[in-house]
């Protein structure tokens, strides 16, 4: 199946933001990234894949939900992710202790964007 202009859209979205000036994220924001990335990052977790085209629909969805700001948007999805990775067994802790990890995150805003790194 061929991409969707709203796919190429949605990717390109995701490369731009990878430019986005460090100053433009809050210093006091415990979860470092960019919004985009962390719902990528949810989205192809969820889904099981790396995929971002795969993931757009989910992406899209994703981008509809309005957040206090976007500090708040990056716990939500990093409390998720952590969420699932401590119930598959892929990481033990608490949900808590995963949120304090620096560390963990996802591919796309360890790399700053798709593709990155």
């Amino acid at each position: 199946m061929r991409p969707s202009f709203l796919d190429a859209i949605l990717v390109l979205l995701i490369a731009i933001s990878a430019a986005a000036p460090a100053s433009a994220q809050p210093r006091e924001c415990p979860v470092e990234g960019i919004k985009i990335h962390w719902i990528a990052d949810y989205c192809m977790s969820n889904l099981e894949t790396d995929d971002e085209i795969a993931a757009s629909d989910c992406i899209g969805d994703e981008l509809k939900i309005v957040f206090k700001n976007d500090c708040a948007a990056k716990l939500y999805y990093k409390r998720a992710m952590c969420r699932k990775a401590i119930s598959t067994r892929q990481r033990e802790g608490s949900i808590g202790s995963c949120i304090a990890d620096t560390e963990f995150k996802g591919h796309t805003v360890r790399n700053k964007g798709v593709g990155g790194g």
